[in-house]
């Protein structure tokens, strides 16, 4: 794979391809940002191409609009957000192909940058077009992804690879690198502190886990199948049935790494947060880690009164002065919330990319742009 520091951009059209799905909210009848994380990602390596007098086309999508135009669902909210955070004007291609695109494209000037509008509005994204990339790496002459978090199969993603000089930008690099060495070397006492709703998800995370990690904390609604295969009664509390199986292997593979709570908070019998004396269980273990990896929220912390469990965590997480990396999703969002994102080592910008890759999956992005640099 080809990084930025190897390429000489000066001067030259970069197609980059950004992560532009992005949170959205109505706010006196306009439609901006709600979260730009994923875009404070982006200003690093967008400055790194500017500061070589190189001009930038961005690509991106947002949502699932199936292959047709939908007005909701436009980019021109995220641009005019970029803008704003990058200090610069970003002009807006609301048509794909359209004539008067390709001149804006064509007649682009050294550090001028156009953002391209949705690319899902057209079938050839999802559908990993060939002809579609290639009418996109038109737009440049060359092609850095900046998207970690979008890691599906797509035109803009993977085909587009085969047309033009490709690279990964400053944070996909970081991505790589910090995520790569939890798999391979971190430094230990290494915990994983596992929480959130989809245990579909989170279960090949803990599997792939398990022979580097000293301990894995399993809090949220991804604990709750984990305690019925233990044979505690969650109630009313959600489970996936055929996921107890799995849970109860892994359980028994884990050798006792796997660290389930011992008390919780209730309501209508239903388990909402984790209890003080879990809390005082999982910090004891935090607070001799070297390396922290904390990935979904341990209660339901859209409500206030069930985010007393994920709040004390994070502060054990920043007071153990670990290596702490915070695995995207809604506990990006959390920790945002509470003004503590910022005393974390590393946050990734990718949610379910991060938890592909950290089960040990191949990121078919990142493959792409491995066979571009062969």
């Amino acid at each position: 794979m080809k990084f930025l520091e190897d390429g000489n951009f000066v001067g030259k059209k970069i197609l980059v391809r950004i992560d532009a799905d992005v949170p959205l909210k109505a706010v006196d009848g306009e439609i901006v940002v709600a979260d730009d994380f994923r875009l404070r990602k982006l200003l690093p390596t967008l400055n790194f191409l500017l500061n070589r007098q190189a001009s930038i086309v961005l690509i991106g999508h947002l949502a699932r609009p199936a292959g047709t135009p939908d007005p909701e669902l436009s980019l021109r909210p995220v641009y005019l957000h970029l803008s704003a955070l990058l200090k610069k004007p970003i002009l807006f291609a609301p048509n794909l192909f359209s004539v008067a695109t390709k001149k804006t494209v064509a007649e682009l000037k050294e550090k001028q940058i156009v953002g391209l509008e949705n690319l899902r509005f057209d079938p050839g994204e999802d559908n990993n077009s060939r002809t579609y990339a290639r009418r996109l790496a038109e737009y440049g002459e060359v092609y850095v992804n900046e998207a970690f978090g979008s890691h599906h199969v797509a035109a803009s993603t993977v085909a587009i690879t085969e047309f033009l000089p490709s690279y990964a930008g400053l944070h996909l690099e970081q991505e790589l690198k910090t995520l790569g060495s939890l798999m391979k070397a971190p430094a230990h006492p290494f915990v994983a502190v596992i929480g959130g709703a989809k245990i579909e998800d989170k279960l090949p995370v803990i599997k792939g886990l398990l022979e580097n990690v000293d301990r894995v904390l399993v809090g949220g609604r991804v604990a709750n199948n984990f305690m019925v295969a233990s044979g505690i009664d969650v109630q009313g509390s959600t489970i996936q049935a055929d996921m107890v199986e799995e849970a109860r292997k892994l359980l028994k593979r884990s050798h006792g790494k796997i660290i389930l709570p011992v008390d919780f908070i209730w309501e209508d019998g239903h388990i909402l947060d984790l209890g003080p004396k879990t809390i005082e269980l999982f910090c004891h273990h935090i607070c001799h880690a070297r390396t922290v990896l904390w990935s979904g929220p341990l209660g339901k912390v859209e409500e206030p009164r069930f985010c007393r469990a994920s709040t004390e965590v994070a502060k054990c997480i920043i007071a153990s002065g670990a290596t702490s990396i915070i695995g995207g999703g809604d506990t990006t969002g959390f920790l945002d919330s509470t003004g503590m994102a910022q005393k974390f080592s590393f946050i990734s910008s990718g949610g379910g990319a991060t938890l592909q890759l950290l089960s040990g999956a191949p990121l078919p992005t990142i493959k792409a742009l491995d066979n571009a640099s062969e």
